[in-house]
């Protein structure tokens, strides 16, 4: 938003890490949508000491296509989706995955 501020800022980042107080890495961090950017915990509106959580993903084969994705081009292509768990243990037994026809 303002082109001024954020070259500054990013030469800041630079001198930082030039010196060694920085370095990149990876760790779960509180997303925004609203602002659509990171935000710390204090930052929130409501919610606050909330944390991130970690989800499994599960690929799931589709068997059979619906309307919708044949008009899009997927028969005769392997299909998957992706289901999301708080808790991986129970997905060992999963053996069927059912969706609303328009969903």
């Amino acid at each position: 938003m303002n082109p001024y501020y954020d070259s500054f800022i990013q030469w800041q980042f630079i001198k930082l890490k030039e010196k060694g107080y920085i370095n990149f890495g990876q760790r779960p961090s509180i997303y925004c949508p609203k602002d659509a950017q990171m935000c710390a915990d204090h930052d929130r509106s409501k919610g606050e000491g909330v944390g991130p959580e970690e989800f499994t993903l599960i690929k799931i084969e589709v068997l059979e296509l619906n309307e919708a994705m044949k008009k899009a081009g997927l028969e005769g292509r392997k299909v998957f989706l992706v289901a999301a768990t708080l808790r991986a243990e129970t997905m060992y037994g999963q053996t069927c995955c059912y969706l609303l026809p328009d969903g």
